[in-house]
């Protein structure tokens, strides 16, 4: 598949099930895809934060945004 094919493909999930979880080889594939993404001059502006315990989720998205 070619980035032009990838990209025409591409959507955003509005709405999610948190009951669900993602497999510990599909968070790692997630991982990689994520620091691999392109930036502006390779500047890689992002930080990621992981969490699975509802503590740590409340904690972090109260401070998102």
């Amino acid at each position: 598949m070619d980035f032009l094919e990838l990209s025409e493909k591409r959507f955003t999930a509005k709405k999610f099930d948190p009951s669900k979880s993602i497999s510990a080889e599909d968070f790692d594939k997630l991982k990689k895809i994520l620091q691999l993404a392109p930036s502006s001059v390779n500047s890689q502006p992002w930080i990621f934060l992981t969490g699975s315990s509802e503590e740590t989720k409340k904690t972090y998205s109260s401070r998102s945004c």
